[in-house]
């Protein structure tokens, strides 16, 4: 892992934050001499910068309250605020899909099957 946690400090620098937002908005800067075929190593870089950049975008707009620049820079604590965050984002959409179930149901309407009113309709004509 001591690799990776190269790979996280070096994503994690203004440097490259700032190489990695610039190759986005700009078609003449490139992260590396190559333009396909990336090794495993490049794909990990991309990766975390991808992550940082995303975790910096939400430390500016104050998304979470948790974030801060010590989290970003422990990667430990920066892989349990990710954790977390993805757990709060579950709920939420949970959340979001069953306010969204309850509010397709018309107020006082009973969900009864179809085919249950047809039935009682036939024993009745009997």
């Amino acid at each position: 892992m001591l690799l990776e946690a190269q790979i996280r400090k070096l994503a994690r620098s203004n440097y490259w934050q700032e190489i990695y937002n610039s190759s986005k908005t700009c078609s003449g800067i490139h992260l590396f001499e190559n333009q396909t075929n990336f090794s495993g190593i490049q794909y990990l870089f991309l990766y975390w910068l991808r992550v940082y950049s995303m975790i910096y975008s939400e430390l500016a707009q104050l998304e979470w309250e948790n974030l801060d620049i010590k989290v970003i820079e422990n990667n430990d604590r920066c892989d349990a605020l990710l954790y977390w965050r993805s757990k709060h984002i579950e709920k939420q959409i949970r959340k979001s899909k069953s306010e969204e179930k309850k509010s397709k149901q018309k107020p006082g309407m009973i969900n009864v099957p179809i085919w249950e009113g047809i039935k009682k309709d036939k024993e009745g004509d009997k």
